[in-house]
């Protein structure tokens, strides 16, 4: 009896870390989803609601705030870079149990909104995006998510620049299946304004972006599938251009439970992404990544977790069209590690293993240094309510 409290005590403990953040997703090495970390096919994790917002019904009653930089880069003069380990941006919201419904409300939210586009192209990027969540179960769980933003500008001497963006994500779990469609119904921009040239006539503008997922839960075992199909067209200088991108991940992973407080896993999948400019290059990389993580309730106020991951097999970089070469890709060895404190219902989560030598507050590098005057980036906070 007292072996299964405390297996039960230590489950409990090690679940909390699930109300987690990108630091927790980007630790145990789940960055390969087509819109970064965005969440996980397999892993249980508060930010799945991106992917498949029907995961609301089985995480609730959290603040979460993601520290990082502003906005800064609205506008196409400021210097900026899209969210990163070394560049995360501020975001963050709350998820709330409503009976009936489960609801939510977060912002700034910048994943697969076609910004560095944009911003290459001197034109308004998405900004202050909302996303606006609705769960619920009619005998199986169900989700929506809905997101917009709609912004301009205009500086002294210059022309109007806008973007509109808005984006739907539909999901269901129902026993062992989960499935979700993620849809990008809008995301235009007018004009580009390069802080001393304008023109009025330049111009983006997305085509129907398509995310599709599923996954079916075997015991310890998760099969999962991910199509994400994204396009634009962009005018600039009187020049246009098509792209269209896509992305295929096909995989298995293996959750393991060491023993009352630790889990391990084992993720293998077949990952494709291909990116044509019609009329120029098609570039395809297809691998096989290997991941090994393991995430454990050290003590009752401190989760550790790590990953390893590596393309094994098949790791191949190929260009054709105007330009033709094959090559395989280089370095793809990745180390990640990170940690949760708990203090009581409050969790600060980040990456650890991301600091430099001589400590340069501008950059968050993997050195193998684990300094404790500096030791998490990519840092944020969430409270259970």
């Amino acid at each position: 009896m007292k072996k299964q409290l405390a297996v039960a005590a230590g489950l409990a403990l090690l679940s909390t870390s699930a109300f987690a953040t990108k630091a927790r997703l980007q630790a145990l090495g789940q960055g390969g989803t087509a819109k970064g970390l965005q969440g996980s096919f397999f892993l249980d994790d508060s930010r799945n609601v991106f992917l498949n917002p029907a995961s609301l019904n089985e995480m609730s009653n959290y603040v979460v705030t993601e520290w990082g930089r502003g906005d800064d880069g609205a506008t196409p003069t400021a210097t900026t870079t899209d969210d990163s380990a070394t560049t995360p941006h501020a975001e963050g919201g709350f998820f709330r149990d409503g009976g009936s419904i489960n609801y939510g409300l977060y912002l700034g939210n910048e994943y697969g909104t076609n910004n560095s586009v944009k911003r290459n192209a001197d034109m308004q990027q998405t900004d202050n995006n909302l996303d606006l969540f609705f769960a619920g179960n009619m005998g199986f769980d169900w989700g929506a998510r809905i997101s917009y933003s709609s912004s301009s500008n205009k500086r002294d001497g210059g022309i109007e620049i806008e973007n509109d963006t808005l984006g739907l994500g539909l999901g269901i779990n129902h026993g062992k299946i989960g499935a979700y469609a993620n849809l990008l119904l809008k995301d235009e921009s007018t004009g580009s304004d390069d802080g001393t040239t304008t023109n009025a006539d330049d111009k983006f503008e997305a085509d129907l972006g398509l995310n599709l997922g599923v996954s079916y839960d075997h015991k310890n075992m998760t099969f999962y599938a991910d199509y994400d199909k994204q396009g634009h067209e962009r005018t600039v200088s009187a020049s246009r251009t098509e792209v269209e991108t896509t992305q295929i991940n096909v995989g298995v992973a293996n959750k393991m439970s060491m023993n009352e407080t630790s889990m391990m896993f084992v993720d293998f999948r077949f990952r494709s992404v291909e990116e044509e400019t019609v009329g120029g290059d098609t570039e395809k990389t297809t691998a096989l990544p290997l991941t090994i993580g393991f995430e454990t309730q050290a003590t009752s106020w401190l989760a550790l977790r790590a990953s390893v991951s590596q393309n094994i097999i098949i790791n191949d970089e190929e260009t054709t069209g105007t330009t033709n070469s094959e090559k395989t890709s280089d370095n793809t060895t990745n180390i990640n590690a990170g940690a949760t404190l708990t203090f009581g219902k409050l969790s600060v989560d980040g990456v650890i293993g991301t600091t430099g030598l001589n400590r340069d507050t501008t950059g968050a590098n993997e050195q193998g240094v684990l300094a404790t005057d500096n030791l998490m980036t990519r840092v944020a906070v969430s409270y259970m309510f």
